[in-house]
């Protein structure tokens, strides 16, 4: 029986078990040749012990010999001990820090922000070993496995379940794997990098949660968590399109997913843009999205229409100072003022839309008071679009359209219209806000 301060191999002192599983042990322990801690990984031969194991184990240290990554500990030995039980040994580099699994335990929240972080560390090591010839899969991705080291980097840690060859058409396979964690495919023999990334997604549901996937409600076999967290839209769409049962529909690899991560943090700065030459106020942080479209008066005077409105007020207005009657005075300054309140009442109706983590509302206001409200859920936003509504004649005016379902909600149709340039770059803005 092993036991601290014991030297085996004639070169590794033991100093501390670190983990313990069936016929597996994890020491940190001393390197005496080059007094470095490292970590040994022990697999004890025994009866029980399934020759499937000893094959994993095997292809474990082979295949970490050949990597060389910062973020993945280094390879150093490997070995066998024939010591009344017959022990095999493999050697890694140190990496002083905590696991996920053992913050979570501490009761530690992990905000969007950190989880965003964690997210693109992994999808980088990632994109490493799929990108190996042939890919290594990891295949137990999960808070356990990853490690917060001192230096605040993110490390990759046990490759006890790692595959380096694509599994033959009708050759057994040993099912590996956490529950929870493993996508269906995985379970069946056919792992792809795509299987790492459904685990990698059901570990960040899990920081976010802190509820294991095993745990969580599910609806055609999708994880449901939304309800439990607040997250930008986009961010849940991103994850629940990285934990996709189908596989098909899910990110097809490392990079495609980092590449939409970085697009969603992109359109979710804290910023208020504007386009030029437009009045319109946008503005954006990771819980909410705003926008805001009033009529500028000097559009609504330089409309060719309203031209003929101050003309004809202008000829109302002299008329009304050439007669003396006081009911013909009373009668046209009567028309006068409703000609200028249906003049100017354009230049104080504003439209409000407003996104966040669960609704949209578009609402719009003449002089303060509400006079139109529409609200839906965020989560059944199926499209965003720029759409044209019927004009004057034979004219199309574009607005901005949002499909919920069978319905449709759509906005900007103002006096004067927006331009189509304008829709465009609103769509794109709420498209990436919300992960479409």
């Amino acid at each position: 029986m092993l036991q601290t301060q014991q030297v085996i191999h004639n070169r590794y002192q033991l100093k501390e078990k670190l983990g313990e599983s069936a016929g597996r042990q994890t020491w940190l322990a001393l390197d005496l040749s080059s007094q470095e801690d490292v970590v040994v990984k022990l697999l004890t031969f025994c009866d029980q012990m399934q020759w499937e194991n000893l094959k994993l184990f095997e292809r474990e240290a082979q295949v970490l010999k050949q990597l060389n990554h910062p973020r993945i500990p280094e390879y150093r030995n490997y070995f066998c001990i024939d010591d009344h039980l017959l022990y095999f040994g493999l050697v890694q580099e140190y990496i002083p820090g905590t696991s996920l699994k053992q913050l979570l335990a501490q009761g530690q929240v992990f905000a969007e922000p950190e989880v965003r972080k964690i997210a693109a560390h992994i999808l980088k090591i990632l994109i490493y070993l799929h990108g190996l010839s042939p890919p290594v899969l990891h295949r137990d991705i999960k808070p356990s496995n990853l490690l917060l080291g001192n230096d605040s980097g993110i490390y990759l840690v046990d490759f006890g379940a790692v595959q380096d060859r694509a599994a033959r058409v009708g050759a057994t396979f040993t099912v590996v794997g956490t529950y929870g964690y493993a996508p269906l495919e995985q379970f069946g023999g056919r792992a792809t990098p795509a299987s790492d990334l459904y685990a990698l997604g059901a570990t960040l549901i899990h920081l976010l949660t802190g509820v294991s996937p095993a745990d969580l409600p599910q609806k055609d076999s999708r994880f449901q968590f939304s309800h439990l967290v607040r997250l930008n839209p986009g961010f849940v769409r991103w994850l629940e399109q990285l934990t996709e049962p189908n596989l098909e529909r899910r990110f097809s690899s490392a990079q495609q997913a980092l590449d939409a991560l970085r697009a969603n943090h992109n359109a979710i700065k804290v910023a208020s843009p504007r386009l030029p030459e437009s009045c319109i106020w946008l503005k954006k942080s990771p819980s909410r999205l705003q926008i805001k479209l009033p009529v500028p008066w000097y559009k609504v005077v330089s409309t060719p229409r309203n031209w003929i409105v101050v003309a004809g007020l202008g000829f109302w207005l002299f008329w009304l100072s050439m007669i003396n009657s006081g009911w013909v005075n009373l009668f046209w300054l009567t028309g006068s003022l409703v000609l200028v309140a249906w003049f100017l009442l354009p230049v104080f109706v504003e439209t409000n839309v407003y996104f966040d983590h669960q609704q949209f509302e578009i609402e719009v206001t003449l002089l303060g008071l509400r006079i139109k409200r529409q609200r839906g859920n965020i989560s059944e936003i199926d499209k965003v679009f720029k759409s044209d509504s019927g004009g004057y004649g034979n004219k199309k005016i574009p607005e901005i359209t949002l499909a919920v379902g069978v319905e449709e909600y759509s906005f900007g149709r103002l006096q004067p219209p927006l331009s189509h340039e304008v829709c465009r770059w609103l769509v794109d803005e709420i498209k990436h806000w919300l992960g479409l």
